[in-house]
């Protein structure tokens, strides 16, 4: 494939993987506070085909978290008729979710486990597992987000600015504004 196809690719995934993020981190409710404003960097890792072991950096404000977490929670409810909560765990700053969906006869199984604060650093774990197994006998598949925050926006930045894997800039707000909107 040609190199130039793979800065593509490895921001799709990063973005699809961000958005999978905040929608299972936002599905745990409003109990979370918003992100300390400023410019927060984000290492992914993971057996997942989406987790690279990428860095990203985004720029936010309480508007933007709010914009997100309000996306993140309407995500289940585009999914109710094939996802079902079955843990919600909330202790102190420690959040613990688990989730089972139907693909027809397959099922997915998704735990997250939020730990952290939302000033400093907090980190997202997620462990999936498929039954039966998916394509080449794959079973699960696990990604943990690290987050820390660096101090104010960089100039020239404005909240929901992301800077992705090879320097790719992008808004999460205007990306957010073109996906469709979970029915009512």
């Amino acid at each position: 494939m040609p190199t130039s196809f793979v800065p593509e690719r490895t921001a799709a995934r990063a973005t699809g993987l961000l958005l999978a993020l905040m929608a299972a981190t936002a599905a745990a409710g409003p109990s979370f506070p918003p992100r300390q404003a400023g410019l927060w960097e984000m290492r992914v890792s993971g057996r997942s085909e989406a987790a690279e072991n990428m860095v990203m950096q985004q720029c936010v404000d309480a508007a933007t978290d709010k914009s997100m977490q309000d996306f993140g929670n309407s995500q289940p409810k585009m999914n109710r008729k094939f996802c079902k909560e079955e843990l919600r765990n909330e202790v102190g700053k420690m959040l613990v979710h688990r989730t089972t969906c139907k693909e027809g006869t397959d099922s997915v199984i998704t735990h997250v486990v939020v730990t952290g604060d939302f000033n400093t650093a907090y980190r997202v774990q997620s462990a999936t597992s498929y039954e039966p197994p998916r394509k080449a006998g794959k079973t699960d598949g696990d990604m943990a987000m690290d987050a820390r925050w660096l101090g104010p926006c960089a100039a020239g930045q404005k909240p929901g600015d992301m800077v992705m894997p090879g320097g790719m800039k992008m808004n999460i707000v205007d990306m957010m504004k073109m996906m469709p909107a979970a029915p009512k």
